[in-house]
C-alpha cells in the first residue's frame, strides 16, 4: 500500500496539481494527498483537494538563511529543490512507510499495482526517460540525447521511496545535493534535482530501475510505447499493459502538442487524452492573475534569473542583503545601478552584456542593427 503521494508546485501550477489529486483520489483513495507549495496561499484559490499543504519553512532544514536560499533559486529550481526535504519531513513527522512523488502534470489512469509490489522489495524506485534504444534519428535526439544526456537518465517527475534499507541513505544523499546544488546549470552538468540521480545506481544497490512501459508514459518515449484503448475501453500501453500514469510534460509551452504531432500523429486515444486535459485545465484555471510570492518582488516586479545566479555566487552581496524579498528595494537598486552586465556567461561579449542589462535599450538596438551583425557580435 502507498501511504502518501505528493507533488511540488507554486500557485501557477495549482490547476495541474488538482487534476493529479483527483486521479489519486480515484485510484488510491487510501493515500494521503499532499501539496508542497513553494508559494503562499492565495485568496480565491482552492486547496481543498489536498489533505495537507506544506511550505518551504515547514520542510527545509539545515540552511543558514531560508530567505536567501529561496531567492537563489528560480521557481523551477525551488520546486525541485524542496522535494527531498518534503520526503524527509513526511517520513519523520507522519511516520509514513512509503511515499510517492508525482509531478503536477502527471495523471494516474489506474492503480499503481506493480509499484506497490516493488516497494515491498525495493526502497528506491525510479523510472528512466527511455528503456528502448532509438532507431530513428529524431527519436534519438528527443529521447536519448535531450531527455537523458542533457536532463538526466531518470525522469524525476516520479520517485517512490520507503523507510526501509537504503531508502533513508538515498534520501539524505539526494537532500544534501539539493540543498547546495539544485540549479539548472548546464555548464556545471546540473539540471535541478534530476541529473544527480544519474549517480544513484552507482551508490545504492537496492535501487529499482522500473522499466514497465505503462509508467511515466510521455511524448519522448512514444516511439516504442503505443497508447490505445482496449475493446473494453481501458487505456493500455503496447496492447497488454494498463496505463498507470501519463506525463503531460511541456503542455503550457506547446511542447507536448509539438512532440505528439511529431511522434504519434493521428493517435485517437492520445488526442482524446490531450483534449480532456486541456479542458480540465480551463475548468480549474486560477481566477485572475496570481503573482507567485517567490518569482516576483512584493511590488510585482519579476525577478530575473540572472539576478538570482549572481546573488548566489557572491557571498558579500548575500551578507549585505540577507533578506532579499523584504529588502527588495535594495536588491533592485543594486542591480539597476550596476554599470556592467551580470557575468552569467563568461563567453558573452562586453557589448552583449551591456545590452542585455537594459531591456529598453536592447529593444531599440534590435530595431536599428541587423540581426546578422548582432549574431556576429555575440559570437553565435
Amino acid at each position: 500500500m502507498i501511504d502518501c503521494i505528493f507533488t511540488s508546485i507554486n500557485n501557477g501550477y495549482l490547476p495541474k496539481a488538482r487534476i493529479l489529486a483527483a486521479s489519486v483520489r480515484k485510484h488510491h483513495p487510501e493515500a494521503k494527498m499532499v501539496l508542497m507549495l513553494s508559494d503562499e496561499r492565495a485568496p480565491g484559490l482552492d486547496y481543498g483537494d489536498f489533505d495537507l499543504v506544506l511550505g518551504p519553512a515547514d520542510v527545509v532544514k539545515g540552511v543558514a538563511n531560508l530567505d536567501a536560499w529561496i531567492f537563489e533559486h528560480t521557481v523551477v529550481e525551488l520546486c525541485t529543490a524542496v522535494k527531498p526535504f518534503a520526503f524527509k519531513h513526511l517520513f519523520d513527522t507522519y511516520g509514513y512507510r512509503s511515499i510517492v512523488y508525482q509531478d503536477p502534470d502527471t495523471v494516474l489512469y489506474s492503480r499503481l499495482t506493480e509499484l506497490e509490489q516493488e516497494l515491498e522489495r525495493h526502497p528506491i524506485v525510479l523510472t528512466p526517460h527511455v528503456t528502448t534504444p532509438a532507431v530513428d534519428t529524431d527519436d534519438l535526439l528527443d529521447g536519448e540525447m535531450l531527455g537523458c544526456l542533457r536532463h538526466g537518465v531518470f525522469n524525476l517527475g516520479f520517485a517512490a521511496l520507503t523507510q526501509e534499507g537504503e531508502g533513508p541513505l538515498f534520501l539524505q544523499w539526494w537532500l544534501d545535493r539539493c540543498r547546495e546544488y539544485c540549479f539548472d546549470d548546464n555548464q556545471r552538468g546540473l539540471f535541478t534535482d534530476q541529473k544527480w540521480i544519474d549517480l544513484a545506481p552507482c551508490f545504492f544497490q537496492t535501487l529499482k530501475i522500473f522499466r514497465l512501459p505503462s509508467y511515466n508514459v510521455a511524448t519522448w518515449n512514444l516511439y516504442y510505447r503505443q497508447v490505445s484503448k482496449s475493446p473494453l475501453g481501458e487505456i493500455v500501453v503496447n496492447h497488454d499493459f494498463p496505463l498507470r500514469f501519463y506525463h503531460f510534460s511541456g503542455f503550457d509551452l506547446g511542447t507536448h502538442e509539438h512532440m505528439l504531432t511529431k511522434h504519434d500523429a493521428g493517435n485517437a486515444c492520445l488526442r482524446e487524452m490531450t483534449d480532456w486535459y486541456s479542458s480540465e485545465l480551463k475548468r480549474l484555471a486560477n481566477p485572475g492573475d496570481v503573482l507567485g510570492k517567490y518569482d516576483h518582488f512584493p511590488n510585482g516586479r519579476a525577478i530575473p534569473a540572472d539576478w538570482r545566479r549572481y546573488y548566489r555566487s557572491h557571498p558579500a552581496l548575500k551578507a549585505m542583503i540577507p533578506h532579499p524579498f523584504e529588502q527588495f528595494g535594495e536588491v533592485i537598486a543594486h542591480f539597476d545601478s550596476s554599470p556592467r552586465q551580470i557575468p552569467v556567461d563568461p563567453g558573452m561579449s562586453t557589448l552583449e552584456r551591456f545590452v542585455r542589462r537594459r531591456p529598453g535599450f536592447a529593444a531599440m538596438v534590435k530595431k536599428i542593427i541587423p540581426a546578422s551583425l548582432l549574431r556576429h557580435v555575440s559570437g553565435r
